[in-house]
């Protein structure tokens, strides 16, 4: 898992306003998005769901994460962390980083492909045990890729619904 290091990395993901929260934490998260799928809306021509799930074209989704292995610039998972100083001092706020990595590092495979994710500590963070964090932090992930996944099929649906529409109007402006 990258981390996210730069302010703009971290302004994208906060923009979208997605968020889940626990006691403890709030993570923000965003997919980035398919290169597949903005190419084919830009060019007007008809996307299956496999080819939105996968990005490659003629592919099933069920092969998606055998079949889109990570490039030399794509990472597939980035995380920030936003720690401030209402958690504690200095010492105290690198304690809750450090938790943060590891147990995200843990508990990274939850989260789908091309995922950003930014934890935000809360003041109670601080007190809270490694346990209660590694609990919160899993729970977090499960509704993000839930979250997500729920999204991809909405996401699904209206490019079958766009592409539906299309075809009756090509077809009525056949006849």
């Amino acid at each position: 898992m990258d981390r996210l290091k730069g302010h703009r990395d971290f302004v994208a993901v906060l923009k979208k306003r997605r968020k889940v929260c626990s006691r403890d934490i709030v993570a923000h998260y965003d997919m980035r998005v398919c290169v597949t799928v903005l190419d084919a809306l830009n060019e007007d021509r008809k996307v299956s769901p496999d080819d939105i799930a996968t990005g490659f074209e003629n592919t099933p989704a069920a092969f998606c994460d055998t079949l889109k292995q990570p490039q030399k610039n794509d990472v597939a998972l980035r995380l920030g962390l936003a720690v401030s100083k209402s958690v504690g001092k200095a010492v105290i706020r690198n304690k809750v980083k450090r938790r943060f990595r590891v147990i995200a590092k843990e508990h990274e495979s939850l989260l789908p492909y091309g995922c950003d994710v930014v934890l935000r500590a809360k003041p109670t963070a601080a007190q809270s045990s490694f346990d209660s964090l590694n609990e919160q932090i899993k729970k977090i992930f499960g509704k993000i890729a839930k979250n997500l996944q729920d999204q991809n099929q909405f996401m699904q649906t209206m490019c079958l619904k766009t592409s539906e529409d299309s075809d009756s109007k090509a077809s009525s402006q056949e006849q």
